[in-house]
């Protein structure tokens, strides 16, 4: 809370816990894992040797922005209503000294001082704008706060996981209880280990969530939510995986290695390398229906892996374009976007190869239909080419949308929410049923 005297008006104000939204040690930490890790190390060197705290050390190596930074608005507006009437503003922290000076000259307030901060905290309260003031992490109640933490998980995004029953749904056998049991574990499997991948993406990339029109509004970008709540949450998240892995075949544990392997990689190495980072993404999508596979041990179709890949190729790459049409900035023929591996000039190049990823994939489809009648899963299995038609549709569309500045940034979600899609994929489902029973 806010105190102060009223012969001085010095208002002593907890750096820590009533203007950051968050703990800017740990965040700092956090960001420097992938941004810069040798710098990182260099200060846990010197604190194993007993030079430096841990603290004081990674403040040496590791310069604060305090801009990069959320506070309370609420708490700020008090203050400069306080310092509008000639209080004047101290603060204490806990945080290394070379940051704390950083953000007082950031936000305008007097350097933090012990003294004069005990002797204002210590002096008769006043009626400075602290009455009916809540502190921002009280302010949610319970299920806004579980809101967040779904937010987070993004479990709005577990919907993409529904590709782990692809297989089975293909092999026209969902229909055994085993094999729908196996598809739901898998499905909670990869969803809980997405969930830890989301976390990790985000407290690694809060500084450019910051600066992102869209991006900001995430839990930790925010500060709804602290960092350290992530680095809780992701192993915690992980062992539930891998406990939950072992109701299924032994190599599904090998699959869930390779997920989590491929997104690490991704979010510290691959996501600034041109064009790796969106095989990445595609792969990422093939792989959820590998799972499928192997959880049920239905046999491996490559059509499906075929279109997979070739389709969600089509939608990263959409979700690079949209990426660079949003991002302004200078030199765009020069400067690499939003830490990526890509020039604005880039994007013309990138709609080319999307789109014929994306028609690619009708393609395989339409190939596969002869396959499907030889193998004896249909009984008419013609009417599989009317699928084709509704897949161009919905590929050309979304390019459309995205030249227009109408897509989100994430396609899948998009197409989760749209109710096109929806329609879409109730056709398809009705033609798949017409050709197997009629």
């Amino acid at each position: 809370m806010l105190q102060g005297t009223v012969t001085n008006q010095t208002i002593a104000v907890n750096l820590d816990r009533d203007l950051l939204r968050s703990n800017a040690l740990v965040e700092t930490w956090a960001i420097s894992l992938k941004a810069k890790p040798l710098a990182l190390m260099h200060a846990l060197k010197r604190t194993i040797r007993g030079r430096q705290p841990l603290a004081d050390a990674i403040a040496q190596e590791l310069p604060i922005d305090p801009a990069s930074l959320v506070y309370d608005t609420e708490q700020l507006r008090r203050l400069d209503e306080a310092r509008a009437g000639g209080a004047s503003v101290v603060l204490e922290s806990r945080l290394p000294k070379i940051w704390a000076l950083a953000i007082a000259r950031h936000l305008g307030f007097a350097a933090p001082d012990a003294e004069q901060a005990a002797v204002a905290a210590d002096a008769e309260a006043r009626a400075i704008p602290a009455e009916g003031f809540v502190p921002a992490a009280k302010r949610t109640s319970l299920f806004g706060r579980l809101r967040i933490y779904a937010k987070a998980m993004r479990v709005e995004q577990w919907s993409k996981n529904v590709l782990v029953f692809a297989p089975a749904v293909l092999a026209h056998r969902l229909d055994e209880a085993n094999i729908l049991i196996a598809s739901i574990i898998a499905f909670f499997c990869l969803s809980l280990v997405a969930s830890s991948i989301y976390l990790l993406n985000d407290t690694m990339d809060l500084k450019q969530d910051r600066r992102h029109p869209v991006k900001r509004n995430r839990p930790f970008a925010s500060g709804a939510l602290p960092v350290v709540h992530g680095l809780v949450l992701m192993p915690a998240l992980l062992i539930a995986a891998i406990g939950l892995s072992l109701f299924l075949p032994p190599t599904f544990l090998g699959i869930i290695g390779a997920y989590v392997a491929l997104n690490f990689l991704y979010t510290f190495y691959l996501k600034r390398r041109l064009m790796v980072d969106v095989l990445a993404l595609a792969a990422s999508y093939t792989l959820r229906i590998l799972a499928g596979n192997v959880a049920t041990t239905i046999e491996l179709s490559f059509w499906l892996l075929s279109l997979s890949m070739f389709l969600f190729l089509s939608l990263a790459l959409v979700k690079r374009y949209v990426e660079l049409d949003t991002v302004s900035i200078e030199a765009p023929d020069e400067k690499r976007v939003m830490g990526r591996g890509y020039r604005y000039s880039d994007i013309d190049m990138l709609a080319q190869i999307g789109v014929s990823s994306g028609f690619s994939a009708v393609l395989v489809l339409a190939l596969y239909v002869d396959r499907a009648g030889r193998a004896g899963l249909y009984q008419t299995p013609e009417l599989i080419w009317l699928i084709c038609p509704l897949l161009l549709y919905m590929i050309a569309r979304i390019w459309v949308l995205a030249k227009r500045r109408e897509l989100p940034d994430d396609p899948v979600h998009f197409l989760i929410r749209d109710w096109r899609s929806h329609l879409i994929g109730i056709f398809v489902l009705v033609i798949m049923l017409m050709a197997t029973w009629l």
